[in-house]
C-alpha cells in the first residue's frame, strides 16, 4: 500500500462497534492500516462506541429509540462517567441541518440521561456544526470524514487497490486523457438519482441544443431508475418554481420515462464504476453532483473525485466550495480553461445560471478548437491522472484521516472530545 503519512500516535484506540451493518468509519480505518482495536468488550479503558447511522433520519426515529437502542447495556452509564464516547457514524452522507431530527435526538439522549458533549457526529457536510450550533449552541461535537471519496481513493490508487477490490479504476484499460484526437469535440455529463437540478440540467442541453454534442445519461422517471422517487417531477417546490419555471414547462413532455444511459447496467450501486469508455470519447466532463439546491451543505462525492481522476477538464454543478475542495485535495481545476465564479454562490438560484454560463463557454471554447483545447488542458489533465494514482490518497490521510486519528487518541488520553 502506498505509504500513509500520519501524525504518530501512542495511545491504542478502542473502538466498540454496536449495531450490524453501516460501520464505514471503523471499516476505512481498518483498510488504512491504523492503529485501533475493534472489540465489542474494552474493559474498563476509555472507548468509542460506534452506532452505524446510515442515513441520517433514523436518528429521529422512534424506532429504536432513534438507534439509541442499540446500545447495550452498561454503555449509558460509561458515557455519563466519561469513560465513553458515543460516535454516530453519518460518514456515508452529508445532509444538511434537519431541526426535527436534532431534536428528537435531543430527546433520546437525554432520556439516558447521556450528555450531549459525550457525543459525537461524524459526516460529510463540514457545514453542519456551524448551522447545529446557531440553533442549539455548544452540544453535539461534529466531524467530518467522507467515507466514499475515500473508498474510492483507494480503488484508484497504484497499490492500494488490488488488496481491497477487484479492479483497478483506469491501470487496466490504458486510459489517457485526450486519447481520441480525431472526429467532433465531445462532453460528457452523468445523471443517475433523480434530483432537481439534473432534471434543469438536462432541460437546459435540450433547449440549447447541446443534447446533440454531449454523451449525457439521464436515468428519468421509469421503473428502470430505482432512484427515481427522490422527488416529484410534477411539482416543484416553490422557490425552484419562481426561479427556474420557464425550463420546467410541460416537463411530461420531455421527462424520459425510460433510463437514457451510455453505460451498461451492470446491477451495482455505481459507486465503484467507472466508464472509461466514455471519458475517453471525450474533452470536457460536465459533474453531476449529489447535492445543489439544499442549503447549508458543504462536501463533494465520490462522482467528483472519479470524474477528476480521469483528467478531462470539468464544470461542478454541485455546493458551493465544490470545486475548491477537490483542489484542497490536490487536483487541477483548469482555472485557465473554465470560469468557476459559480463555486463561490451560496444561493443556488444565483448559481444554477452561473454554472449554465460557465458550461457554454468551455464548450464554445472547446468545440472552436478541439486541438488547442487539448494542448492547453493536457499537462493538468495528466497531472490529475497521476495524482489519483498516487497522490490522492496520502493527501486524503493527511488533511481527513489523520486529524480525525489525532482527536480518538487525545480521547483516549484524556476522556477530551473536541470539534
Amino acid at each position: 500500500m502506498s505509504q500513509v503519512l500520519s501524525e504518530p500516535v501512542s495511545s491504542e484506540i478502542l473502538l466498540v462497534p454496536r449495531g450490524e451493518a453501516g460501520h464505514f468509519l471503523t471499516a476505512a480505518l481498518g483498510w488504512l492500516g491504523k492503529r485501533i482495536t475493534v472489540t465489542a468488550q474494552p474493559g474498563t479503558a476509555n472507548h468509542v462506541l460506534c452506532l452505524p447511522v446510515l442515513d441520517f433520519v433514523r436518528l429521529g426515529f422512534p424506532e429504536a429509540n432513534g438507534r439509541l437502542d442499540l446500545l447495550e447495556p452498561g454503555d449509558a452509564e460509561n458515557l455519563r462517567a466519561g469513560r465513553a464516547a458515543l460516535l454516530l457514524d453519518l460518514s456515508n452522507e452529508g445532509p444538511g441541518l434537519h431541526a426535527p431530527t436534532f431534536e428528537a435526538l435531543h430527546r433520546n439522549l437525554a432520556g439516558l440521561d447521556i450528555p450531549r458533549d459525550r457525543v459525537i457526529l461524524v459526516t460529510q457536510n463540514r457545514l453542519l456544526r456551524l448551522d447545529y450550533e446557531r440553533l442549539y449552541g455548544e452540544g453535539l461535537r461534529f466531524w467530518t470524514f467522507e467515507f466514499f471519496p475515500l473508498q474510492v481513493a483507494l480503488w484508484l490508487d497504484a497499490e492500494a487497490g488490488p488488496r481491497l477490490f477487484p479492479q483497478h479504476a483506469l491501470d487496466r484499460t490504458g486510459y489517457t486523457p485526450f486519447a481520441r484526437a480525431s472526429g467532433p469535440a465531445r462532453f460528457l455529463c452523468q445523471n443517475a438519482a433523480l434530483r432537481w437540478h439534473r432534471v434543469l440540467l438536462y432541460r437546459w442541453f435540450q433547449l440549447n441544443g447541446l443534447d446533440r454534442d454531449g454523451l449525457i445519461s439521464f436515468h428519468g422517471i421509469g421503473e428502470d431508475n430505482p432512484k427515481a422517487g427522490g422527488i416529484n417531477v410534477f411539482h416543484a417546490p416553490p422557490e425552484i418554481e419562481a426561479a427556474f419555471g420557464p425550463l420546467l414547462a410541460d416537463v411530461g413532455s420531455w421527462i424520459p420515462r425510460r433510463a437514457r444511459r451510455i453505460d451498461a447496467d451492470q446491477g451495482t450501486d455505481m459507486v465503484m464504476t467507472l466508464d472509461t469508455g466514455a471519458y475517453a470519447e471525450c474533452d470536457l466532463t460536465v459533474i453531476s453532483e449529489t447535492d445543489f439546491f439544499e442549503l447549508g451543505v458543504e462536501r463533494i462525492t465520490e462522482k467528483s473525485i472519479k470524474a477528476a481522476a480521469t483528467g478531462l477538464p470539468f464544470v461542478m454543478v454541485g455546493a458551493p466550495r465544490a470545486v475548491e475542495r477537490l483542489s484542497e485535495l490536490g487536483f487541477q481545476t483548469f482555472g485557465g480553461l473554465i470560469d468557476h465564479q459559480y463555486d463561490f454562490a451560496a444561493e443556488p438560484a444565483e448559481r444554477l445560471p452561473l454554472v449554465f454560463r460557465s458550461i457554454e463557454r468551455a464548450w464554445a471554447t472547446c468545440r472552436g478548437d478541439r486541438a488547442r483545447w487539448h494542448r492547453l488542458a493536457r499537462e493538468q489533465a495528466e497531472a490529475n491522472v497521476a495524482h489519483a494514482r498516487t497522490g490522492l490518497l496520502p493527501q486524503l490521510d493527511r488533511v481527513m484521516v489523520a486529524p480525525l486519528i489525532v482527536r480518538l487518541a487525545r480521547f483516549m488520553e484524556t476522556g477530551a472530545i473536541v470539534h
